[in-house]
């Protein structure tokens, strides 16, 4: 319990530093910082998900954490941004902003893993494996379609509660060639990452537990 809490605030903080480094850092991506934090939200959520012996708050944040995920794999397109300072990274100041904007993105998507990780051990200990490639597929596919809301539609989660109607409304008016094309490509994109990590953790464990 003791490593949990350490390894849950070391998290935690090396966030923040980032936010505290991306704050004070002379760079055109300081909108990172409310980024990576809509990605530590579904961290957090499965956190409690995993922990909480209620099942009311079980299931509360569980579906705070499907509303929530996309924001963290949303983060794979914030490399459209590089459009800002150029891609050719022959200047000090660009591959300066560089570091920063993939620091960021890859904090957002790993923390993404990581609470899908929580999540499937919380609910799925013992699953089968095709138990857990129907629910990363599923939750790939949502996702997929959340980025691209986020992205073209600029909706945002909290939009399932405050505007129910209008999302679903500019779900089904963006049905299309390249709705579909987008919510394919990112779903598979996602549920190669994730079966890949899904699987290498897998792997650690079972290496340790053999050494023990």
């Amino acid at each position: 319990m003791r490593d949990k809490g350490l390894n849950i605030t070391i998290i935690h903080v090396m966030i923040f530093l980032f936010f505290l480094f991306v704050y004070v850092a002379p760079t055109h991506f300081t909108f990172l910082n409310w980024n990576v934090f809509l990605s530590l939200l579904p961290f957090d959520f499965a956190l409690v998900v995993a922990t909480t012996h209620f099942k009311s708050v079980k299931s509360i944040f569980l579906v705070l954490w499907l509303l929530f995920f996309p924001n963290t794999m949303y983060m794979m397109t914030d490399f459209i941004h590089l459009n800002a300072i150029g891609t050719d990274l022959n200047q000090a100041a660009q591959y300066f902003n560089y570091a920063i904007l993939a620091t960021g993105i890859f904090i957002g998507v790993g923390l993404g893993i990581l609470s899908l990780e929580i999540i499937a051990q919380a609910l799925f200990k013992n699953h089968a494996h095709i138990i857990y490639f129907i629910v990363t597929a599923l939750v790939s596919l949502l996702s997929a379609i959340g980025i691209y809301l986020g992205r073209y539609l600029r909706l945002n989660s909290w939009d399932m509660f405050t505007n129910f109607s209008d999302v679903i409304q500019n779900i089904v008016s963006s049905v299309g060639y390249h709705m579909v094309t987008f919510v394919i490509l990112f779903a598979g994109a996602q549920f190669a990452i994730l079966v890949i990590f899904h699987y290498g953790v897998r792997l650690i464990n079972i290496n340790l537990s053999v050494e023990k």
